[in-house]
């Protein structure tokens, strides 16, 4: 009898563990050194510019939430992100000329340098990563950045820590 729940502790205990080192393992996302990044580049600095290169943000990001939702490695994300750039493009030289701009996009996969970046006290260190890359026109002006894989870090109101994945976020901005 005594041996069975010594055997019952030393499983429950290595349950726990498992359970750990999975949520560790899905959590730990944002200290992750191998992220897909996303890059848009304004064409300018002009408050027009920079207006549209968030209407731009937010196509492109409500174009990849669904198809990011369900993916699980850095691999898999830069696939199906690398699969889209076309349709990235069309997206965004869409917004453009609906918005009355003579210039066009460009979308492409690339390998980077980008600077520290402080996701609400979680840091991606300065270095190279893959990226999408939307360049507006001629893409000279402020732009903005995020992760796309593994999920984004936010902290909440309070300081604790939030995971999410680009879908949250897009969903939170709706309100």
């Amino acid at each position: 009898m005594k041996k069975i729940r010594t055997l019952k502790k030393v499983i429950s205990a290595a349950l726990a563990l498992l359970i750990v080192s999975c949520a560790l393992s899905f959590f730990g996302g944002c200290d992750s050194e191998d992220p897909v990044r996303i890059h848009i580049r304004a064409n300018s600095d002009a408050d027009c510019d920079q207006a549209v290169k968030y209407i731009v943000r937010d196509e492109v990001v409500d174009l990849l939430t669904p198809a990011l939702d369900n993916v699980t490695s850095k691999d898999e994300a830069y696939g199906v992100i690398s699969s889209m750039t076309k349709d990235i493009k069309k997206t965004a030289d869409r917004i453009l000329s609906v918005c009355g701009f003579a210039y066009f996009a460009r979308a492409y996969m690339s390998y980077e340098y980008f600077p520290d970046r402080d996701y609400g006290g979680k840091v991606y260190p300065a270095g190279y990563y893959d990226a999408l890359i939307v360049e507006l026109g001629a893409a000279k002006g402020g732009n903005w950045w995020c992760v796309a894989y593994p999920p984004l870090c936010f902290y909440g109101e309070d300081g604790s820590v939030e995971y999410a994945s680009l879908i949250a976020e897009y969903l939170a901005m709706l309100g």
